[in-house]
C-alpha cells in the first residue's frame, strides 16, 4: 500500500537486529550482576533453593507468570503470545559443582567447596536476560515462549523431571533451544554442532564373586581378582574390535576395588565405568557386549558375577531445520566469520538430549573465551572464568532464534 516504504527482507532484518542489540546493551549490566549474584552463592544439584528463589524474584517483577518447585527447584515461566495454545521452549541450567574456586574475581564463591565451574550462572542470567526482551515483545509474538530454568543437570538428569511433569505441554512446545558457555570459543562467536552433539551415556557395576583364602593355600579359594582384571583389558575390544573405527563410542573403567589384605585371596572383586557413545544403537550393544564378556569370563575362572547398568542421558542431537532457522539470522546479527559450524562432536554428556528427544532441540556453544587468550581454563576446571561479553551474545542470539522459530513455525 506504501510502496515508497518498501524494504528488502535484508534491510527489514538488519533494523530489527540493531534494535535488539540496544535492547541487549540497556540490560547487560544488570544482567551481569545477576550473574555474579549467582556466582558467588552457588548451589549444589538438587538443592537450587536460593537460585530458585533469586528467578522467581525477577519473574514476579517483570510480571511473567510461573510455577515453581517442579523437579525439585525448577522453575516453568511463560511468556503468552498471540497464539497461547503454542509455542517454543528455552532452558537454562542452575546447578553448581563440587568444586573450591581457585579464581581471584572479586565475586568468587562464599560457599566453599562449592562454585559455578561449568557456566550454569552465565545460562541462567542469559535466560533472564532472554525473558526481559520477549517479555517486552510479547504483544506482537506469534506464540508463547516457555522458559525452564532446570535443576540437576550435574546428576540426575532434571530436564527428564521437568518433561516428565510437563513442562512441554499448555502451551504445546514444539521446539526448545538452549546454549552452553565454551571458553574454547572466542567470546562475540558461536558454534553450532550439527546432528550427534553429545553423547549418550551409561554406567555399569560389575561384581565379581569368588570365594577368600589364604594367600599361601590359593587352590583352597576362587580368585576373584583374576577374573576381574581379564574382564577390563578384554571390555576394550569391544570398542576397537566390534564398532566400526569411524563412529565415536567409548568405554571408561573409573573404579576398582578387591581385596581385604596382602595375604589373603579376594573373594570379591568391584569395578565400575561408563559407556559413552554418540549412536543410541550402539548403546544397547556395548551394554550386551560387556554383559556377555563378563560373565564368559568369569564361568571361565570359576567364579560368579553380576553386571547392572544405568542409563544416564540419551544422546543430544540438533535438529536439521531448527539450525537451518537459526544459523543465519546469527550470521546476519554477529557476521558470518563469528558463527562457526563445528563437525567433530563431543562424548561428554548433557541433559538437554532429553528435549531434543522430547521435541526437536537446538543445542549451541557461545564463546566465553578472551580476546588474546591462548589457553583458558575449561568447564570444570576450579579456575574456570569465562568472558562475561559472551552474555551479551547469548541473550542476543537466545531471542534471535525464539523470534525465527515463532516466524517460521506459523507462518
Amino acid at each position: 500500500d506504501f510502496p515508497q516504504y518498501q524494504y528488502s527482507k535484508l534491510q527489514l532484518q538488519r533494523y530489527h537486529v540493531q534494535e535488539l542489540k540496544k535492547k541487549v546493551d540497556e540490560i547487560f549490566e544488570q544482567v551481569v550482576a545477576f550473574r555474579r549474584e549467582l556466582h558467588m552463592y552457588p548451589e549444589r544439584s538438587e538443592q537450587e533453593e536460593n537460585t530458585s528463589t533469586m528467578i522467581q524474584a525477577e519473574l514476579n517483577r517483570l510480571g511473567i507468570p510461573y510455577q515453581s518447585n517442579i523437579a525439585g527447584y525448577g522453575v516453568c515461566a511463560t511468556i503468552y503470545g498471540k497464539d497461547r495454545s503454542r509455542g517454543v521452549g528455552v532452558r537454562a541450567d542452575m546447578d553448581a559443582l563440587p568444586l573450591t574456586e581457585m579464581t581471584d574475581v572479586p565475586f568468587k564463591s562464599k560457599h566453599p567447596g562449592l562454585m559455578h565451574g561449568c557456566g550454569h550462572d552465565i545460562h541462567t542470567a542469559v535466560l533472564l536476560g532472554t525473558a526481559r526482551i520477549l517479555n517486552e515483545l510479547k504483544e506482537d509474538l506469534s506464540g508463547s515462549v516457555r522458559l525452564l530454568f532446570q535443576p540437576s543437570e550435574e546428576t540426575i538428569g532434571g530436564a527428564k523431571q521437568m518433561i516428565d511433569a510437563g513442562c512441554l505441554e499448555n502451551p504445546l512446545i514444539s521446539s526448545v533451544i538452549g546454549l552452553h558457555v565454551d571458553t574454547a570459543v572466542d567470546a562475540g562467536s558461536i558454534q553450532f554442532i550439527p546432528g550427534a552433539m553429545n553423547a549418550a551415556s551409561c554406567e555399569f557395576y560389575v561384581t565379581v564373586t569368588g570365594k577368600s583364602c589364604h594367600g599361601a593355600h590359593p587352590s583352597d579359594g576362587i580368585d576373584s581378582l583374576l577374573p576381574a582384571c581379564a574382564m577390563v583389558g578384554a571390555l576394550q575390544s569391544i570398542i576397537t574390535r566390534k564398532i566400526d573405527p569411524a563412529e565415536a563410542a567409548l568405554i571408561t573403567v573409573g573404579q576398582f576395588h578387591s581385596g581385604t589384605k596382602n595375604n589373603i585371596i579376594s573373594g570379591e572383586t568391584k569395578f565400575s565405568g561408563i559407556i559413552r557413545t554418540l549412536n543410541m544403537e550402539h548403546r544397547s550393544f556395548i551394554k550386551e557386549q560387556i554383559e556377555g564378556i563378563c560373565l564368559s569370563t568369569a564361568k571361565a575362572y570359576g567364579a560368579a558375577c553380576r553386571v547392572e547398568f544405568h542409563d544416564s542421558y540419551p544422546s543430544l542431537e540438533n535438529d536439521e531445520q531448527l539450525l537451518a532457522w537459526v544459523k543465519p539470522v546469527c550470521e546476519e546479527a554477529l557476521g558470518s566469520d563469528h558463527v562457526h559450524l563445528c563437525t567433530k562432536p563431543s562424548l561428554g554428556a548433557d541433559d538437554f538430549a532429553y528435549f531434543c528427544h522430547g521435541t526437536r532441540g537446538l543445542y549451541y556453544n557461545i564463546g566465553a573465551r578472551r580476546p588474546g587468550e591462548q589457553a583458558a581454563y575449561p568447564i570444570h576446571s576450579d579456575r574456570f572464568n569465562p568472558d562475561e561479553e559472551c552474555i551479551r551474545v547469548g541473550i542476543l542470539t537466545e531471542v534471535l532464534a525464539v523470534l525465527k522459530i515463532l516466524e517460521e513455525e506459523n507462518s
